[in-house]
């Protein structure tokens, strides 16, 4: 059997029949596997399998092919072999380039193609070989993509569902609420600590004359972006429940959640103004009434990273339109001041240096991102004085680690812990009663049920508030594990039967 196909195939690579159409096929039928294999919850959307079935199938299909058969009228027909050699080549290695964003893409490609045009001198008959190498491999990235794909088809949605009827309560009073998200700033505590020793007074003093209340031992109870606010706009845990990692995140967080439904049910008009469509990459359902950033802008072959919108200057301009009768609910997304590196990188000094210079940008971005904060609140006080304002960060700036991705291997440093869940919550209530409600807010999944619970003046609605420990899937030792318990202790448990 084995050696039928052995001969099959050597028959395939050594016949005189070319086969462009094929050539081009198979880079592309490679690619497009290798992307969805590893970018399946950017990309789920059906407009972006037919984009990405045409930039990476049929463009190098139709180029080879065409290519190919234009040779002969050009005297050229001698190297159409060289051209189907460099052309498989060529293509797959742009396609590589650019998924793995990898720097100087230009000049990487042009060497690799000069190189490719004097190999196909001798080689170009091996051509074939490429295209039996390129089907084999792609049958790898199948798994994963299987996956992604069960997950989604079999995503489950049990513990999004709340324990009372919070999504009916009916609000006593309807102000408008500003939830503005500092991306990874981390909190107070934690800016004291030996590990930032970074003097936040003067931020810190603006925002109590302003009247906020600091909530200084905050943290989120996950460690990344979709993680956190998938669990914080469900007001559930869900524990990085497998359809969510591969699926579901952004779905939740922009299309629909407890907090959305909830501030429906009261006619709120809901505003989701985002610096980057990291969020909305993949196109899901739109949620919010309004958002700063059209689906027609994104670009399908990017990250979210590329395009920036002026979140200030969109907030401006949708607060210049509001209607005093109505409630608005702003979701301001600021990718400030972030995190340190997610994965290590070529630093010259040693790891210790490498964790000081993280640390050092980490907290210039600090500085500035205070000085927007503060141009956006007193924007908010000046114009629209009767709002209920929260700055809430989705989780802390991993400052001591060398990387985002060290996080993942065991640390029983407790200040290396808060450093990755600390998290910046600060909220003006602005008259609303909130001293008998409060006291159970230590992270972000009780965020809005708290928020909730003031706004309907209904203190029921906190006998089902949520534990306020903090997990992480680690990949060494490999498991969910609980970092910070109910009471802000850090703490190392493996996490069984967690329930919802």
């Amino acid at each position: 059997m084995l050696e039928k196909i052995r001969q099959r195939l050597l028959d395939f690579i050594y016949s005189e029949k070319d086969v462009p159409l094929l050539a081009g096929f198979s880079v592309g039928f490679y690619v497009l596997l290798f992307y969805y294999s590893k970018n399946f919850a950017l990309a789920n959307s059906l407009i972006q399998l037919g984009f990405f079935a045409v930039y990476y199938i049929i463009i190098p299909t139709v180029t080879l092919y065409v290519g190919y058969k234009l040779l002969p009228l050009f005297k050229l027909a001698a190297y159409k072999r060289n051209f189907l050699f460099v052309g498989i080549i060529g293509f797959f290695t742009f396609f590589f380039l650019e998924i793995n964003h990898i720097p100087y893409r230009k000049k990487i490609l042009l060497g690799v193609v000069i190189i490719a045009c004097i190999l196909a001198i001798k080689l170009k008959m091996y051509y074939k070989l490429f295209i039996v190498l390129l089907f084999f491999i792609s049958v790898f990235n199948i798994p994963g993509i299987v996956s992604f794909m069960i997950a989604s088809i079999e995503k489950k949605s049990d513990w999004e569902k709340q324990s009372d009827h919070i999504e009916q309560a009916v609000f006593k009073a309807r102000p408008n609420i500003y939830y503005i998200q500092p991306d990874g700033y981390t909190n107070g505590v934690n800016l004291k600590n030996s590990i930032h020793n970074f003097d936040n007074s003067d931020f810190e003093t603006f925002l109590k004359e302003n009247d906020f209340t600091v909530y200084e031992k905050h943290h989120s109870n996950y460690f990344s972006t979709l993680l956190s606010n998938s669990s914080m706009f469900s007001m559930k845990h869900h524990y990085i429940a497998d359809d969510v990692v591969k699926y579901k995140a952004r779905e939740i967080i922009i299309s629909d959640n407890a907090v959305l439904r909830t501030l429906k049910h009261n006619k709120y008009k809901t505003f989701f103004i985002t610096e980057r469509p990291y969020l909305i990459m993949n196109h899901p359902d739109m949620g919010y009434d309004y958002c700063n950033i059209s689906y027609n802008d994104i670009i399908f072959v990017k990250d979210g990273w590329s395009y920036e919108r002026d979140v200030f200057s969109d907030l401006k301009k949708q607060m210049s339109q509001l209607k005093e009768s109505e409630g608005n609910f702003f979701f301001v997304e600021k990718f400030a001041p972030g995190h340190i590196v997610n994965h290590e990188k070529k630093f010259s000094g040693s790891q210790k240096e490498r964790i000081e210079e993280e640390k050092n940008k980490y907290l210039e971005r600090i500085k500035t991102v205070n000085t927007w904060l503060k141009e956006v609140l007193t924007y908010i006080k000046a114009n629209d004085p009767g709002a209920l304002i929260i700055i809430g960060a989705d989780h802390g700036g991993f400052v001591g680690f060398a990387s985002v991705s060290g996080a993942e291997i065991k640390t029983e440093n407790k200040l290396l812990v808060n450093s990755a869940f600390g998290s910046l919550l600060a909220i003006k209530w602005n008259g609303h009663q909130f001293n008998e409600y409060d006291k159970n807010l230590k992270s972000s999944v009780n965020l809005f049920r708290t928020v909730f619970s003031v706004l309907s003046r209904n203190k029921g609605y906190l006998n089902n508030m949520q534990d306020n420990s903090s997990y992480m899937k680690l990949i060494e030792p490999r498991g969910l594990y609980k970092y910070i318990n109910d009471k802000g202790e850090v703490v190392f448990e493996k996490a069984q039967n967690v329930q919802n």
